[in-house]
């Protein structure tokens, strides 16, 4: 592994100290942030605490609850007061504002109430914050520490039941993704095998969101489910983590027509760095997700473009095999399409996001425009919708 935040990208002297400058000055602002592990974190921590890890994914089983044991683990570390190694990570990555997830759901699941606490518990850590408005955001940077705002990919389908939302904002939560990959009551996702848009509820839950202070995120849905939600809200759309159609031909990627509407809603396009939505090559850099960064910047704006990474996934690449490659074919994608532990090079952990204010420098982005890209772009739209 090269020295975190370190790709070569040829920069001068010069330019790495204004890309330094930039990342340090700016609020970096994540729409997907993965945790600032990635598979990494786990062999830096001492033997002893590494094998009370592998003990515990021994008994953790499969799917999202053994991911979320692996996931919880440095933390849990850090709550103990035996490892701030966590804390260093996410420091070392300069990031402002990440994300957690709060589900939309009703008493008929019983899941997601356990799952919450758990998450809840993180933020007795005091480097760890909510953030439910801008003014927050703008707060955790100046006094250096890090904000999470609530998103929800309604993995399982939400309710249909407005109240759901409105319970799921109480708690928190900020920013609401309309479908997952498949279809549901509110629209269709991306990889169904036909597109329908939203349905007549589905518009009524925009109008909610819109009514409540809650962002519209049309990240996994189809195409016709996003241009329905453009076309019906009356606030800022998001895609708050995906990538360029004309680029990589998956199934998660947005048309110019998708992004070109996203953006007439005054929302913003996360791009991720996840290698196999960006690109078919396999052991590709992050020269890509730059790629689909500047394309999207080129066709809609840079006002209009942001990070939504949502990768690497933190937990050891064995066991996200054990963990979740069932649980990514069972909620619609398709087994072809996806490689659980490909990384990109230069986007190795999270230690790695200067590494995008480094590349944009080199790509001749000015300041106003790489500030807005790591994070201004994000913390406007936020504010528009969120307060």
């Amino acid at each position: 592994m090269n020295e975190p935040g370190k790709f070569d990208f040829g920069l001068t002297a010069e330019q790495e100290q204004r890309a330094t400058r930039l990342h340090s000055e700016t609020i970096v602002w994540d729409w997907l942030w993965q945790h600032a592990g990635g598979p990494n974190i786990f062999t830096a921590y001492p033997d002893e605490l590494q094998a009370e890890f592998r003990t515990l994914m021994a008994s953790a089983g499969s799917g999202m609850a053994a991911y979320g044991a692996a996931v919880l683990w440095p933390y849990r570390m850090a709550l103990e007061g035996r490892s701030d190694l966590i804390k260093d990570w996410y420091m070392q990555s300069g990031l402002t504002v990440g994300t957690y997830h709060i589900a939309v759901y009703d008493e008929s699941d019983p899941r997601w109430a356990p799952y919450e606490a758990m998450f809840e518990e993180l933020f007795t850590l005091p480097w760890l914050r909510k953030v439910t408005t801008a003014e927050q955001a703008r707060q955790c940077k100046e006094d250096g520490v890090i904000g999470l705002y609530a998103h929800c990919q309604p993995i399982s389908p939400a309710p249909r039941n407005l109240q759901a939302i409105s319970q799921a904002y109480e708690r928190g939560l900020r920013s609401f993704m309309l479908t997952y990959n498949r279809m549901d009551n509110i629209g269709v996702g991306c990889t169904e095998r036909y597109d329908g848009g939203l349905s007549n509820y589905g518009i009524d839950v925009v109008r909610h969101c819109n009514e409540i202070g809650m962002i519209v995120d049309t990240s996994h849905c189809g195409h016709l489910t996003t241009m329905d939600a453009c076309k019906f809200s009356r606030r800022p759309v998001n895609a708050n983590h995906t990538c360029a159609k004309a680029l990589s031909d998956v199934a998660r990627a947005k048309t110019d027509d998708a992004l070109k509407a996203i953006a007439g809603t005054d929302g913003v396009i996360g791009i991720v760095s996840v290698p196999f939505f960006l690109t078919k090559t396999k052991g590709a850099s992050i020269e890509v997700m730059l790629d689909h960064v500047q394309y999207v910047s080129d066709l809609v704006g840079w006002q209009h473009v942001s990070l939504g990474t949502d990768w690497p996934l933190q937990a050891p690449e064995a066991a996200l095999g054990q963990t979740l490659r069932a649980e990514f074919v069972e909620h619609g994608f398709k087994p072809d399409e996806i490689d659980i532990t490909d990384r990109l090079a230069g986007f190795d952990d999270y230690r790695d996001l200067p590494n995008i204010t480094r590349g944009l420098v080199k790509r001749g982005f000015s300041d106003e425009q790489i500030k807005g890209i790591m994070g201004e772009n994000a913390l406007r739209m936020f504010g528009e919708v969120c307060g």
